[in-house]
């Protein structure tokens, strides 16, 4: 997990796979993908996330090397191994 003050606090599954709950917690919301790095891991933020909660400075600067971040991420940001994700989830931005 990426916090809004650019801290890299390293997560775990409870499982094998994050759980939805577990995303969700992370991200302080809904969570929707956003992208994957070209590592192959995949970038979640809030899709209640605003422009009201602090920029997330250096989830911003990864997001921009995915694709055109339109000003930048807000709030907390997870960044998530494709082993430790369900399918579903590594399929819904392609």
């Amino acid at each position: 997990m990426i916090r809004s003050s650019g801290d890299i606090v390293p997560t775990m599954p409870d499982d094998e796979e994050f759980s939805m709950q577990q995303i969700r917690d992370y991200v302080a919301g809904t969570p929707q993908v956003l992208g994957q790095t070209q590592d192959g891991y995949l970038l979640f933020q809030s899709k209640e996330s605003s422009e009201k909660a602090p920029k997330n400075e250096f989830a911003s600067a990864m997001y921009s090397q995915l694709a055109d971040s339109g000003g930048g991420l807000f709030g907390r940001v997870f960044l998530a191994h494709p082993a430790h994700v369900a399918p579903y989830w590594r399929q819904a931005k392609r």
